[in-house]
């Protein structure tokens, strides 16, 4: 019994050695282009994303609610687009570091313990560090609404005097992981690899 021969199968070739090269340097070009392109795309959805969940923290000082109450405001707001999360926040007051609201009152207004403990009575406080601050919210760390008369109205206008002398910092994220540090002295926001970058201690609620 005689065995048939053994066929095995061949790329086609053009029968042009020239011809097969450009075709298949052609494959090439084609096959880096098209992850260019892709390497593009990821890019520009990665922009997109982050454009879209873009948080923006501006400081905010004033004697004046958005109801036209005169109330003495020191906080944050968002004028981004995505949420902020506030990582690091400090205060100082004339340049001295100030840890919590007890030592911004002793620096800035009160005379003794006494007023100290007077003034916290009539101060709305919140805490900052850790807070997630939504697109277009507000929220303030100190608060005083203006009193009538008596010791405490003597004691709302020193604040309001000090506003200008307190200076904040904060560092906060996005919901992607980037951070960005701004200032009361600078609200332009500055990208840093993470919350170590912002220097001091953080103000602390009591």
């Amino acid at each position: 019994m005689e065995l048939e021969p053994e066929t095995h199968a061949h790329a086609h070739k053009s029968g042009h050695s020239l011809v097969d090269m450009m075709l298949a340097l052609s494959a090439l070009v084609l096959s880096v282009v098209s992850m260019i392109i892709a390497i593009q795309n990821h890019h520009a959805m990665k922009q997109l994303v982050m454009a879209n969940s873009w948080p923006y923290l501006q400081h905010e000082s004033s004697n004046v609610s958005s109801s036209g109450k005169a109330v003495v405001l020191l906080g944050v707001s968002n004028a981004g687009i995505g949420p902020a999360l506030i990582d690091k926040f400090t205060v100082s007051y004339q340049g001295t570091p100030i840890k919590d609201t007890s030592d911004l009152l002793r620096h800035c207004c009160a005379k003794d313990a006494g007023d100290v403990l007077a003034m916290k009575a009539n101060l709305i406080t919140g805490g900052i560090n850790g807070r997630a601050v939504s697109a277009k919210e507000h929220f303030y760390f100190l608060q005083m609404e203006k009193p009538a008369q008596g010791p405490s109205l003597d004691q709302w206008q020193a604040l309001d005097r000090a506003r200008a002398h307190v200076s904040t910092a904060v560092c906060y994220g996005s919901v992607l992981g980037d951070h960005w540090i701004t200032t009361s002295d600078d609200f332009r926001p500055r990208q840093v690899e993470s919350c170590d970058a912002l220097p001091g201690t953080a103000f602390q609620e009591e």
